[in-house]
Formats: C-alpha cells, structure tokens, sequence
C-alpha cells in the first residue's frame, strides 16, 4: 500500500501525517462499483481510495467521501483514517476538525498505524479541541512501533523539545534516525528533506556519546522489529 504524506505545520514545528492510497493491483472502477452499491465493504473503501486518488477516474473528492464514509459506517480502518484526512483538509466536504478526531479515534482504536499517527498529531496541534502532548505521544509510539515513519519523526521531534516527555536527544536521535531509514524509499522528497533537516539540526546539539548510543538504540529497535516481522 502507497502512502501520500501530507505536511501540516502547528507551533512552529512540522509535523508529519498520512493517508493510505490505492495500489496498482485494485480493481477498476467499473468492477467496483456494482460490488459498492450491494454493501461490499472492500469495494466502498477502494472506490473511495480510486476517486480520492484519480486512479482509473477523474479525481472526485465528494464522491471519495460518499463512498468512505458507507465503508466507515461498517468499520473499515482505512475508510475511517482517510475520510478523517478528508474532514481535517476539507476536501469534498466541509473542513470540521471534530469530525476528523472521531474518525481518527475509530481507526487508531483499531490499530491502523496511519490513524494513530493523525490522532496523536491532532492532540499535539490542538485540533482535538486541546493541546495533550503525553498523549500526542502515546498515539505517535503505538504507531511508530508498527514502522509508520512519520510518526516516528514526530515523537523523535517531542523528545527533541521535551513535549509531553523529559526532553532526552539521544531517544530523539533514535526516532528521527529510524525516520529517516523507513522513509529512505519514498517518492516524497519533501517528506525525506524534512526529515534530514530536522536530523542534522538535532547533530549540533549532540556529544559525540550521545551520537553513538543513539545509533545503538536505533539499531537495537531496528533488529527487533526485524526478528518480529520474521517470525509473524
């Protein structure tokens, strides 16, 4: 699965967000379609990702949200997680944060890495209707663990600045390290030069020690997370 990477910029400080996109192997829309109108959960939910996306059919907002938001009333992770990106930027429908947040809790609940990420940006911006940065990072570590870079490049970024955490470079230097690593083969180079920056900037500040037990930490993590997926 794609990701396209929005960037969002709160306080000051980057933050990174995604949203799950259409894989070549979908089906056309003509295929989908019948399948969507008889309550195919799937098929909603690809619908959705090929209209949002332009994939296969022209890119039509309103009609990624109408067909999200009938595979979100059933449950489906990814639907909830992008109809909430659809809400936060209002595309195809009005922009309402409130709305947003809920999708993103229903998703994230459900352990989609994307939707844990957005939940727990949207507690670091404020968008939640308050500022929790404990619990921004909360969200950020449950989906980092899965290997989402993005949110490993923002709570790599609260270690960095002692938001919602004892300000700590050296577990900075891990997340933002293993940001860069998972994002290393994206197309986005936005997304990859933004996370570069923030690691060189955060350089300046560190011991030659701290570099070091930095790399052993995001190395460490880096193994198990291999030998996990290995064995799953």
């Amino acid at each position: 699965m794609n990701i396209k990477r929005r960037l969002g910029c709160f306080c000051g400080l980057i933050l990174l967000a995604g949203c799950a996109s259409i894989s070549n192997q979908t089906p056309s829309v003509a295929t989908l379609q019948p399948r969507a109108a008889n309550g195919d959960r799937e098929a909603q939910r690809l619908l959705g990702l090929a209209y949002d996306f332009g994939q296969g059919t022209p890119q039509n907002y309103p009609e990624a949200a109408k067909w999200y938001q009938q595979a979100a009333v059933q449950g489906d992770a990814i639907a909830e997680n992008n109809l909430g990106s659809l809400y936060e930027h209002g595309l195809g429908v009005s922009a309402d944060f409130s709305k947003a947040f809920v999708l993103y809790q229903k998703s994230a609940s459900q352990g989609f890495a994307m939707a844990q990420n957005s939940l727990g940006r949207m507690y670091d911006s404020g968008m939640a209707g308050v500022t929790d940065y404990a619990e921004a990072n909360k969200w950020y570590l449950l989906a980092a663990e899965q290997g989402d870079g993005e949110a490993m490049f923002n709570l790599g970024k609260n270690y960095g600045f002692g938001r919602g955490v004892t300000k700590d470079l050296v577990q900075a230097f891990r997340w933002l390290d293993l940001a860069r690593f998972f994002t290393q083969h994206s197309p986005d180079l936005k997304t990859k030069w933004t996370i570069r920056r923030a690691l060189d900037d955060l350089l300046v500040y560190m011991t030659p020690e701290q570099i070091e037990e930095g790399k052993r930490l995001s190395k460490n993590w880096y193994d198990g997370y291999l030998k996990k997926h290995k064995s799953s």
